[in-house]
């Protein structure tokens, strides 16, 4: 039997009016090699403007390219030639919905009924039809979740796609089709690459470099699967499936078949569960149209992989692919068949245990199917990410990330600039976005609120009738181990200055059953001063201790102080040889800063005058700081500030030997983080003895 582009185009042919003998142009259609056909086809449109053929058929090229506004013009200028022919009116139909002008689609799809298609034409037509039913279900119906393009440092124009996340979720590798980095393939193309990249303390992405060993120029290699903590990776070489485990010296080993899943014909994904015993994978070797299909199989008691059994109530008539299988049992696949939008679609699955069939799948639905081809999909609790050919990428298929939420609460305090009182009484609310999100501080200064996650906003404060703040944010989510959705604001600062950067940073703690609208926190409470601490009482006075919600900022440099801080606490430096009666000193710094303050100076001169004494004493001289900003930056800062101690120390003669140096950023917290008393303890550095 023909295929559908054959039968299609015999009837063009037979009009006798074709300017010029394109069978090799058809021939490339056929196999579905667009771009090839089309780089033929594109001489031709530039020498003979008139040639309807060659724009009839750059116009479906264009459409399987998803090029869907190009391949419009040309298949409307084509319309003289196409209009006898019923399947024209089915692939200008297809290039209407890529472009989302679903009504224009419906309107050129009702010039043709099934009666009229061959045969052959069916599948197309059943296809187009389901595509275009599909997009007026889901397009108008967006869930409320963000999808993100991961940016220049992932994605280019060549095509980047089949993400694979590292077992910390902080390191991707992904397969790569860049010009100039191999050869050029069969379909026009470069080969395929594996790359590798990690994320910065922000969550962004570093440049990507090649995998070393998975970057042919002559063949293509792409990524499946990364297994047992990152020290197993399951590729594709070409049309097989093999697996490779790393080596002590950081390189990956040759590669091996897997069991009896590589069969000669297209065996493109595979997907391990049960610690490696069963997989789900898609392979064309049981279709005669060299389709994908899902099948599953499992190891018996010998180890040794059993047959696999197509899973029936999943496959279609269409490519059904990219299985994964996620911690919450949830099964993913993409598939061009049931309900698709166009292209590839997601769909969700689960498998019954009474039944032992797989559940009806779902389609993902808008925004993260849409009318183009979405793809290798993967979620770790509530972020995920696929692969997507829809417009406003970089010039090909791209690697997006999902936040599968698109808002979450944030509190604080709205407080004074210069005496850190709160702002009792104001409304905090969120202009110009459909959705309403607002709150009032009370007495204590203190808001909760929802607040839309990576966009830009704008934030006012208002409070009887006066406008007290309005500057935009973006609030940027970072997945730590615990929730952290503090945000404290500084109203009315001298230099207008007050909030220089615009990003509100949260962590949260990812997982699948988080819900960032529901997320708790503790308002405010005031706090008893103990009587002894007379001076701490003296230098606050404006401002009562209030125990408050946790900030976070990125960039500490361009804080201002949050508080003046305490005198230091009294410690008295021993000198008796016993170093179980020495007390070494405790250095306390300013807010974000790491230079010693004067009043530490006598108290590190009396122990450097002791360690020169004593050489056969060892200390050990660690950094710490309150929980102000992210993790990452924080280890750096106790850094900065253990090596002001460590250098002062050795500047007064200490043999560097006998010192020993560490950060821990903000992990051990001298006093609570959520009072500015025990903020300022935690902000120091601490000398012990190495015993």
């Amino acid at each position: 039997m023909k295929s559908l582009l054959l039968v299609f185009f015999i009837g063009v042919l037979s009009t006798g009016v074709m300017a010029q003998n394109l069978n090799g142009v058809l021939q490339k259609m056929d196999e579905q090699e667009w771009q090839s056909a089309y780089d033929e086809l594109e001489p031709i449109l530039k020498k003979r403007k008139k040639n309807l053929e060659a724009k009839l058929y750059a116009g479906i090229c264009l459409t399987k390219l998803y090029r869907a506004d190009e391949a419009i013009v040309l298949l409307e200028e084509a319309a003289d030639l196409g209009q006898d022919i019923p399947l024209y009116y089915v692939f200008l139909a297809e290039a209407y919905l890529e472009a989302r002008q679903i009504q224009k689609a419906k309107n050129a799809f009702g010039r043709v009924t099934s009666d009229q298609m061959e045969e052959p034409d069916m599948k197309q037509y059943r296809k187009t039809q389901a595509n275009i039913k599909a997009a007026e279900k889901y397009l108008p119906n967006p869930k409320d979740l963000i999808v993100q393009n991961m940016g220049p440092k992932v994605n280019t124009d060549g095509g980047e796609y089949s993400p694979v996340m590292t077992a910390d979720h902080r390191g991707i590798f992904f397969t790569a089709r860049r010009e100039g980095d191999s050869e050029t393939s069969f379909d026009g193309r470069a080969y395929e690459q594996v790359m590798t990249t990690q994320m910065d303390a922000f969550d962004d992405w570093e440049d990507d470099q090649i995998l070393e060993g998975y970057g042919s120029r002559k063949d293509h290699d792409a990524t499946v699967q990364l297994m047992n903590n990152d020290s197993t990776i399951i590729t594709v070489r070409n049309e097989d499936l093999f697996i490779s485990d790393l080596q002590p010296d950081g390189s990956w080993g040759n590669r091996r078949g897997i069991g009896n899943i590589n069969t000669g014909k297209w065996d493109s994904h595979v997907y391990f569960y049960n610690n490696g015993n069963s997989m789900i994978y898609a392979t064309a070797a049981g279709t005669k149209d060299g389709t994908l299909d899902l099948y599953i199989a499992h190891k018996d008691a010998s180890g040794k992989w059993g047959r696999g059994e197509a899973i029936e109530e999943l496959n279609t008539p269409y490519n059904d692919d990219s299985p994964f299988l996620a911690e919450d049992g949830t099964f993913y696949f993409a598939s061009r068949g049931h309900d698709a939008i166009g292209g590839y679609d997601i769909f969700e699955s689960t498998y019954d245990s009474a039944t032992q069939k797989f559940t009806e799948p779902k389609n993902l639905g808008a925004p993260i199917n849409s009318v183009n081809d979405d793809t290798f999909f993967s979620v770790y609790g509530k972020m995920a990410y696929m692969a997507s050919l829809r417009p406003g990428g970089y010039g090909n298929v791209d690697i997006y990330k999902i936040y599968l939420f698109n808002k979450t609460v944030v509190a604080g305090r709205l407080l004074n600039c210069d005496d850190r009182s709160p702002i009792v009484g104001a409304e905090v609310f969120v202009e110009g976005q459909k959705e309403t999100f607002s709150a009032v501080t009370d007495e204590t200064g203190f808001y909760k609120m929802e607040l839309p996650i990576e966009q830009d906003f704008m934030l006012n404060v208002v409070r009887a009738g006066n406008s007290l703040y309005r500057q935009k944010h973006y609030v940027k989510v970072l997945f730590r181990d615990a929730n952290d959705v503090g945000k404290d604001f500084l109203i009315g600062c001298a230099d207008g200055n007050e909030e220089p950067d615009e990003r509100i940073i949260i962590k949260l703690k990812n997982a699948f059953d988080l819900n960032p609208s529901e997320i708790a926190v503790e308002r405010p409470e005031v706090e008893v001063v103990e009587p002894e601490e007379e001076v701490v009482e003296e230098e606050e006075a404006e401002e009562p201790e209030v125990e408050e919600v946790v900030e976070e900022e990125p960039e500490p440099e361009t804080k201002k102080e949050e508080a003046a801080d305490l005198p230091p606490i009294d410690i008295a430096t021993k000198t008796t040889v016993d170093i179980n009666d020495i007390e070494l000193p405790i250095v306390y710094f300013d807010f974000d800063k790491h230079n010693i303050k004067e009043e530490f100076f006598d108290r590190l001169d009396e122990a450097a005058r002791l360690l020169r004494e004593r050489t056969d004493l060892r200390v050990f001289v660690g950094g710490h700081t309150d929980n102000y900003g992210s993790n990452e930056y924080n280890i750096a800062l106790g850094q900065r500030r253990y090596n002001e101690v460590y250098n002062y120390l050795v500047n007064k003669g200490v043999d560097p030997a006998q010192l020993k140096t560490g950060t821990y950023g903000e992990d051990i917290p001298a006093q609570s983080n959520r009072t500015i008393r025990g903020r300022a303890l935690n902000r120091r550095v601490e000398l012990s003895f190495i015993q």
